[in-house]
């Protein structure tokens, strides 16, 4: 990137737009000013003296050695004559004086004191001395000038340092080649350990020439690179967060670890929503689509990965998430029950299959469900006395399983607890893909998948030696996940890696909850920092990153009318104050960003490289299906037992379930609430019994034109929940008449019924589940 002004560091003129007046002051810009330069010339003049004096010094006494050394004691008696001859002449007295000289031949010669300095021998004891002064000159020279140099650059350095900030305690923030030369000599020590113990007596250089499935097969680490800069020693199993708004890098920093882990035979299940890791990696020998409306999706049944209670149990808590959709915990425990029993059953009668979960739980009568689950603990949940509870549960249950039906039934077996612990070629990556517009239907259904995923890594052995990357672009589009709060802290054990990527903090938190969700961001522990689109998530980077204890210098300057005022002071101080700022994190550009390792690397900042992969497949390939298992309700969708006339569970209720498992539903959006909200109406309503109550004690009347009307409910509609009615209108139920006629659905006349005599069940029911503390748990959480 060009350096601009976002990276020059320039100095920038700052007006701010709100500013109002101007600030009164003591004196004036010219008054201020001069007082500053006159002092800061004095104190120029008073640093810069300090050189000329070490040049004084040398020079008399490089210029006395010489003379004590080259002149003899007349030579020194001629020059003083010359000199005295000299200041003779200045005073203007009598140049004709007669002096006697002492030559250097011992003989004395009589002359006058103004021919004193043309006396052969005087001048050449001169020039003696004239000559040994040039030398002195020249020494002087040659030792103050390197000692002025020296002094001058340790005055500027001091006077730097002086004001630099000193690093106390806590975390550092250093250049990206500092971390860099850090990691690898620490990564290098390692190696040769690692050499030493898994193949004694060799060289680490030549252990580093052996080929590389060698050194893999025999327990060799080989770091991977995050943002050009290598893991420190096995520390990719400490897990990597990944945080950045759309365009910041992710995808980029993503791609370059799929080529990595090619290399390095490893596997992989990334989590791609736009397709863009399967338009750059997908390998149809090796790799695996899973994809409900992705024709490259193989045959997957829950079935396929459950065969115990536990392992049922496990799957619901990720298909029904903690809410379910309601903000009573009552509704997903119960539909979890529910769906877990429903699959225990179709094993014992050989119905594995999507096709069968969808006729025998989904669309099948309320009865024949009842039928099936007798003598379960879902029997009371499906009993036709409570019929309202019944349908709401398995309302509850449709909305986040519906997908399950549009799952290919035919074609290749695959199961993924096989696929993580089996065998399969170096380097195999299973995509879980969904496109923007499935994603409301896909979502428990994606979700289910990683979790399954994340689960069959901890059935393995455990191991140290790296083996599968778990990659999430994009976290908070999945619903909660259980596996990978469990897998974040115990993964590592059994060679597992997990990259997390995310927009916003808040979207973790909305999913999560604030305390799981900085429990997940602290699990994993390495972290690169992208630019961040909003504040909350730039604070919580700059909390990754660290803080120091730092000490700082403040310069202060005093000045008067007299000289004695002017000073200068340094006053240190102590704060603790961030690596880096929320503002810097917001600011950053694109491809920029910031790296923390744990284990006491500093953190730095980094630039990512963009680069392009080819395209080897599409990243979706349509495929058009239509939901299995979809029977009338009378339809044998259960088996024998149990079977009789199907006017039970369904007649009384609402048709406001059957509408709503055709919606997909969001946690903690608006329309999460609409199953329980539906559920809270059917429960409050009267049942089928106080129905029959009703009817017997209001004869029917014969409808008339006027007063028969179809009822719709408008599906976008959020539905209130409703008291039970005292003395209100009520729709008597559709009789066997019109029923055989095909009316079915339409209302009948409505008639003043006296109040309904609840039944007793339902009371301390809604009143159990009303008492109950909405702590955001469900069942396996």
């Amino acid at each position: 990137m060009a350096n601009d002004i976002r990276t020059d560091g320039s100095a920038v003129p700052l007006k701010h737009a709100s500013a109002r007046g101007e600030v009164t002051r003591n004196s004036g810009n010219f008054t201020r000013g001069s007082q500053l330069l006159s002092h800061e010339i004095l104190m120029w003049l008073s640093g810069a003296k300090k050189p000329l004096i070490v040049w004084a010094v040398c020079l008399a006494l490089t210029y006395t050695i010489i003379l004590s050394v080259t002149l003899s004691e007349n030579n020194f008696q001629l020059i003083c004559m010359r000199v005295l001859a000299g200041f003779w002449d200045w005073c203007g007295l009598d140049l004709m004086k007669r002096v006697h000289l002492l030559l250097p031949d011992n003989s004395i010669r009589q002359t006058a004191m103004g021919y004193v300095p043309y006396v052969p021998e005087v001048m050449a004891a001169c020039a003696k001395a004239k000559r040994a002064l040039i030398g002195s000159f020249l020494l002087a020279t040659f030792v103050a000038v390197p000692l002025a140099i020296w002094y001058i650059d340790y005055a500027k350095q001091r006077g730097s340092e002086i004001l630099d900030e000193h690093h106390e305690r806590g975390a550092m923030l250093v250049e990206r080649d500092v971390l860099y030369h850090a990691v690898a000599s620490h990564n290098r020590k390692s190696f040769v350990a690692d050499a030493a113990r898994f193949f004694p007596g060799y060289d680490p250089d030549a252990v580093l020439k052996m080929p590389f499935d060698a050194r893999k097969a025999a327990g060799i680490h080989h770091p991977y690179k995050l943002a050009g800069i290598p893991y420190p020693h096995r520390l990719e199993q400490s897990h990597t967060m990944i945080i950045g708004t759309t365009g910041a890098g992710k995808t980029s920093v993503l791609r370059a670890l799929i080529a990595q882990m090619r290399e390095r035979q490893d596997t992989a299940v990334i989590f791609d929503l736009t397709g863009a890791y399967v338009e750059a990696f997908y390998d149809p020998a090796r790799d695996t689509i899973l994809n409900p409306f992705d024709q490259r999706c193989p045959a997957w049944s829950i079935f396929n990965d459950c065969t115990s209670y536990s392992d049922f149990v496990a799957a619901a808590s990720a298909l029904i998430p903690s809410d379910g959709g309601a903000t009573d915990p009552f509704w997903a425990m119960a539909a979890r029950t529910l769906f877990v029993e429903m699959c225990m059953k179709l094993i014992e009668h050989g119905q594995t299959s999507n096709a069968a979960l969808a006729q025998n739980l989904m669309t099948a009568d309320l009865k024949k469900v009842h039928a099936y689950l007798a003598k379960t603990i879902a029997d009371p949940l499906t009993a036709p006395e409570a019929a309202r509870m019944a349908e709401s549960i398995r309302a509850v249950f449709n909305t986040n399983a519906q997908v399950l039906r549009f799952l290919p039934d035919t074609g290749r077996r695959f199961s993924i607890r096989e696929w993580i612990t089996g065998e399969k070629q170096p380097g195999a990556i299973l995509f879980i893909t969904s496109q923007y517009p499935d994603l409301e239907m896909n979502r428990a259904l994606l979700t289910l998948w990683t979790n399954l995923s994340i689960h069959a890594l901890m059935t393995m052995p455990r191991s140290h030696a790296l083996r599968t990357w778990f990659m999430f672009d994009e976290l908070g589009a999945l619903h909660r996940l259980p596996a990978i709060e469990q897998g974040l802290q115990t993964a590592r054990n059994f060679g597992g890696a997990m990259i997390l990527g995310l927009h916003s903090f808040e979207k973790l938190v909305q999913i999560y909850g604030q305390e799981n969700a900085r429990n997940l961001s602290s699990l994993a522990r390495n972290k690169l920092i992208l630019a961040a689109a909003d504040l909350d998530t730039a604070e919580q980077c700059s909390r990754y990153i660290g803080n120091r204890e730092v000490r700082q210098m403040d310069e202060a300057y005093s000045y008067g009318h007299n000289s004695t005022r002017d000073a200068s002071t340094l006053t240190p101080r102590k704060q603790v104050e961030p690596l880096v700022i929320p503002d810097d994190i917001t600011n950053l550009p694109s491809m920029h960003g910031f790296l923390k390792y744990p284990d006491g690397f500093p953190a730095a900042r980094v630039v990512l490289e963009w680069q392009h992969y080819p395209k080897v497949a599409e990243g979706f390939v349509t495929r058009r299906v239509s939901p299995a298992g979809i029977a009338k309700r009378g339809s044998e969708g259960g088996p024998p037992a149990g079977g009789g006339s199907e006017g039970g569970g369904r007649d009384g209720a609402a048709q406001a379930p059957a509408a709503l498992a055709e919606a997909a539903i969001e946690p903690g959006s608006a329309a999460a609430n609409i199953a329980n909200l539906q559920a809270a109406n059917i429960l409050s309503a009267p049942s089928e019994n106080q129905q029959a109550a009703n009817d017997q004690v209001a004869p029917a009347e014969t409808p008339s034109k006027a007063d028969t009307s179809v009822s719709e409910q408008p599906r976008d509609l959020p539905i209130q929940p409703v008291a039970a009615p005292v003395a209100a209108p009520v729709a008597a139920p559709p009789s066997d008449v019109a029923r055989s006629n095909g009316l079915d659905g339409v209302v009948g006349v409505t008639t003043t019924a006296p109040a309904p005599v609840e039944d007793q069940a339902l009371v301390e029911m809604r009143q159990a589940t009303a008492e109950r503390s909405d702590d955001g748990m469900g069942m396996g959480d």
